[in-house]
C-alpha cells in the first residue's frame, strides 16, 4: 500500500516550520526578557531597610571629668570618670582600679588642688585640713566602681580626686580632674 506523499495532503494539514520574522519575533524576544528578569528577581537577595538609629535620650552619660591616678604612698593603676546621667553625678573607677589592699579607712575625696601632694611631705602625703572633701568610703581596693555624688558637690571648685586614708591621713593616690 502507498502512503500518501507529504505533496498529497493538503497545505493546510502539512506541518510548517515556526517561522518568526519582524513583530512576532520582536514579542518572542521581549517574552524571554521578562521571564529572565522574574528569574534574577528571585535569585537576588532581598534588601530589607536597615534599622532606624536609637533616639538619643535626655539620660544619656555625658562625660564631665576624667583622669588617671598616680601613686602618692601607694602603687596604683588605673583611671577613673565622672558623667552626669539624668540629674545625676556618677563616678566611675576603671576596671584596671588597684590601689593598696591593706590600707584601712580608704575614703573617695576630692581635692581643691589639681597637685594635692605639692608640698606635702613623704612618704604619707598628708592633706592639709580645708583642702578636701571626703565623699564616700572606698568600696574595694581594686576593680570596677560606680558611686553616685552628692548633688550639691561643684566639681568646679576641685581640681583632683583622692583615694585617700582617713584614719592614718595618708594619701595613697590621686588624679587631677581633666575635662
Amino acid at each position: 500500500m502507498a502512503h500518501p506523499s507529504d505533496s498529497d495532503q493538503p497545505r493546510s494539514s502539512r506541518r510548517q516550520p515556526l517561522r518568526l520574522t519582524g513583530f512576532g519575533l520582536g514579542l518572542a524576544v521581549i517574552g524571554l526578557g521578562v521571564a529572565g528578569l522574574g528569574a534574577a528577581a528571585a535569585l537576588r537577595p532581598q534588601l530589607q531597610p536597615a534599622p532606624a538609629a536609637p533616639v538619643a535620650s535626655a539620660h544619656v552619660a555625658a562625660a564631665v571629668e576624667q583622669g588617671r591616678f598616680r601613686a602618692a604612698e601607694a602603687p596604683v593603676q588605673g583611671g577613673f570618670r565622672i558623667e552626669r546621667r539624668g540629674g545625676r553625678q556618677l563616678l566611675h573607677l576603671s576596671a584596671d582600679f588597684r590601689t593598696n589592699e591593706r590600707a584601712p579607712d580608704l575614703k573617695i575625696t576630692f581635692g581643691r588642688s589639681a597637685t594635692p601632694i605639692a608640698g606635702s611631705p613623704a612618704p604619707a602625703f598628708p592633706l592639709r585640713q580645708g583642702s578636701y572633701t571626703v565623699v564616700a568610703p572606698l568600696q574595694a581596693s581594686a576593680g570596677s566602681q560606680t558611686y553616685e555624688l552628692p548633688a550639691d558637690l561643684d566639681l568646679s571648685r576641685y581640681g583632683s580626686l583622692i583615694i585617700w586614708c582617713e584614719q592614718f591621713n595618708a594619701t595613697m593616690a590621686w588624679a587631677p580632674l581633666q575635662g
